[in-house]
């Protein structure tokens, strides 16, 4: 089993091509985002079919494509929050393109193909969000992360904390204050 600070340097090792580096901490980066999609699964009503592996396919694919240089295990896990809100997000505009009448296209792994369908009011709710998170943003960069990890991620308090190097209380403090202006603002705008 790989130790928490192995996966940091594991992780700079593959983004500097080592083979042997990344084949060990695939797999735990795999497990980790497969748990992850699993917690989302089950978070999110108004789904009709959630496929946990079309999620961390998705989320690996955007991880991978993003030419980072992990500075930690911290670093890459927000990253990964930011992936799984991605995906989430563009299977939500997806649904409101066909709904439209066009079709969309999707990566396909050896041919396989996997699709990520949420109902109609979720996929509504998940772009307003979005745009609501883009307001928060431009006001406080610290709480979007913590909405990233603990709602796309389903990450708990302790787990955020870690990786945003914060404590529990602050994570909570912030989490209740930004769920009440999320909450507003998306009321505000419907």
């Amino acid at each position: 089993m790989i130790k928490q600070g192995e996966i940091t340097q594991l992780l700079a090792e593959a983004n500097q091509g080592n083979i042997s580096a990344y084949n060990k901490v695939f797999p735990v980066i795999y497990t980790e985002l497969r748990n992850i999609a699993h917690r989302i699964r089950f978070q999110f009503y108004g789904i009709q079919t959630l496929n946990t592996t079309a999620i961390v396919h998705e989320a690996y694919l955007k991880i991978v494509r993003n030419d980072t240089d992990w500075k930690s295990r911290s670093h890459f896990y927000g990253v990964a929050a930011k992936a799984m809100r991605q995906v989430l997000l563009n299977a939500a505009r997806g649904k409101n393109t066909a709904k439209r009448g066009a079709s969309s296209e999707h990566v396909c792994i050896d041919d396989w193909q996997e699709q990520i369908d949420l109902s109609e009011k979720c996929s509504k709710e998940l772009i307003l969000l979005d745009e609501v998170l883009k307001q928060l943003e431009q006001k406080d960069q610290r709480q979007v992360k913590i909405v990233e990890c603990r709602f796309f991620a389903n990450m708990s308090v302790d787990e955020t904390a870690d990786i945003l190097n914060i404590s529990p209380s602050t994570v909570k403090r912030n989490w209740q204050t930004t769920k009440a202006w999320l909450y507003s603002q998306m009321q505000h705008q419907t």
